[in-house]
C-alpha cells in the first residue's frame, strides 16, 4: 500500500508539478525580459527627446532669436533652423537610440522632425 502511494505521488509530481514549475519559470523569464526591454526603451526615448529639446533650445538661442529681433525670420530661415536642429540631434544620438527609434517608430528623420516641431510647440506655450 505504501509503495502504491509513493508511485502515485511520483507520477503526479512528474506529470503535473514539474511541467508547471517549468512553465512558470518560462513565464517569469518572459515577464522579466519584457520589463527590462520596456525600461530600456523608455530610457532610450527619454535620452532622444532630451537631445531634441536641447537642440531646439540651442538653435533658438543662437539662430532664431537674433533673426526674430531683426525681423528676418521667414520661411527660409525656419527651414534652416529645422535643418540645424536636425543636424545637432543626429550628431548627438548614439546608435542604440537611433536603432530603437527606427525599429519602433519608422523613419528616423521623420521622427526627429516631428519631435522638433513638438518641442517648439511646447516651448512656445
Amino acid at each position: 500500500m505504501n509503495q502504491i502511494l509513493i508511485n502515485i505521488l511520483a507520477t503526479v509530481v512528474t506529470c503535473i508539478v514539474l511541467p508547471l514549475i517549468s512553465y512558470l519559470g518560462i513565464r517569469l523569464t518572459q515577464w522579466l525580459n519584457n520589463k527590462i526591454k520596456d525600461e530600456k526603451g523608455q530610457a532610450l526615448i527619454k535620452q532622444a527627446t532630451d537631445v531634441v529639446l536641447n537642440a531646439v533650445r540651442s538653435v533658438f538661442q543662437t539662430y532664431v532669436e537674433s533673426l526674430k529681433k531683426s525681423g528676418t525670420f521667414d520661411k527660409e530661415a525656419q527651414v534652416t533652423a529645422l535643418n540645424l536642429a536636425k543636424d545637432i540631434v543626429l550628431k548627438q544620438l548614439n546608435e542604440d537610440v537611433k536603432n530603437y527609434v527606427k525599429d519602433n517608430y519608422g523613419d528616423l528623420s521623420d521622427w526627429i522632425t516631428n519631435q522638433i516641431e513638438s518641442s517648439i510647440n511646447l516651448l512656445k506655450n
